[in-house]
């Protein structure tokens, strides 16, 4: 398996190869040696092999320097999936080299796509690949490959089986009963987003409370700038689905991985999409969800403390539309995807 960049691309392989290995397949991964999933991956047990492959993003020399290593990879890719049967790709230009040495070798080639917007790996990869696993209906009409399934994201197996525990909220010295709202922008946080996100608490009267995930760059500035206290819990990372099914409403980004999460426990949600990812893929990945009634967006650039206020306590004070809200994301859920996915493969 290979997967690399992100957690987007990361944890629903991760979700895949330990469903896998549970049902007596053995598993190796592939991804780069200088981006998370190099500490990721083997802290969950995996082997792993990591490569020197550099993104294309950048100037002229970049893409040079990216095209040699994919070049370079490509080659030793060829030795190292020697006496596998199978390579399965979760995007990222990691995943390049890999999935065409394994094409060449004759192996069976599986390709998973955790957006509504194709990324340019799989795009390349796509016609090559034995089997294409789409998660959206737009994916479906973005292929050229006849054997294309919509499937899902395997995350949403995962999130499916979290209960609602209230002593959860009540760990972090809130009242369970009380309206909640969780935020985070990401592993990382967002800087942009942030500073509005202080400006926002300051508004706010305690009516109900907040949880904000400020992410692992943010966490030392958002506490020297504003503190937790009765209805305001600041901290650098949460347990995202366990407080999220606990919670009333969500303010997040529109990563791949939180809209299977919020589609699969029926989580109200006001999606804002990072401006600074490939393809502006985050918003297309909202907007899927918004135009079935799923969630709402606002987009960042018409992001604003008060608009946010205004949103979040119209929201969280309109029960018919929670309820909605809740309902339509179920329905664009797959509880089963990761049975259907591992049957997908185990048939080919």
């Amino acid at each position: 398996m290979v997967a690399g960049g992100t957690g987007g691309h990361i944890y629903p392989a991760l979700t895949l190869a330990q469903a896998l290995q549970e049902k007596g397949h053995e598993i190796t991964f592939i991804g780069s040696n200088d981006r998370m999933e190099k500490e990721v991956i083997p802290a969950q047990g995996f082997a792993y092999t990591g490569l020197d492959v550099y993104t294309t993003r950048g100037g002229l020399l970049q893409k040079v320097k990216s095209a040699l290593s994919i070049v370079k990879a490509y080659f030793d890719c060829k030795k190292l999936l020697k006496g596998y049967d199978m390579a399965i790709g979760f995007g990222n230009y990691i995943s390049v080299p890999v999935m065409e040495a394994a094409h060449s070798l004759g192996m069976k080639t599986v390709i998973h796509e955790q957006n509504s917007a194709i990324g340019r790996a799989n795009r390349m990869l796509d016609k090559k690949m034995d089997l294409v696993i789409g998660s959206y209906e737009e994916n479906g009409k973005q292929f050229k490959n006849p054997h294309t399934l919509i499937l899902g994201n395997p995350q949403s197996s995962k999130a499916v089986g979290v209960k609602k525990d209230p002593e959860v909220l009540r760990k972090m010295g809130l009242d369970p009963d009380k309206k909640t709202v969780v935020i985070f922008m990401g592993s990382l946080g967002s800087s942009s987003v942030n500073d509005k996100l202080i400006d926002y608490f300051r508004l706010v009267d305690g009516s109900y409370q907040i949880v904000y995930a400020t992410g692992a760059s943010h966490y030392e500035d958002t506490i020297a700038r504003i503190q937790s206290n009765d209805y305001l819990k600041i901290y650098e990372r949460i347990q995202g689905v366990e407080v999220m099914k606990n919670s009333t409403l969500l303010v997040c980004r529109a990563g791949a991985t939180t809209l299977c999460e919020i589609c699969a426990i029926g989580m109200p949600a006001i999606l804002i999409p990072s401006p600074f990812v490939p393809n502006n893929h985050q918003y297309y990945n909202g907007k899927a969800l918004v135009d079935k009634g799923a969630a709402e967006m606002i987009e960042e650039k018409d992001l604003s403390p008060v608009k946010l206020k205004e949103m979040i306590e119209t929201i969280i004070n309109d029960e018919d539309k929670l309820e909605s809200l809740a309902e339509n994301a179920l329905k664009l859920s797959n509880p089963g995807v990761l049975d259907d996915i591992i049957g997908a493969i185990e048939e080919l």
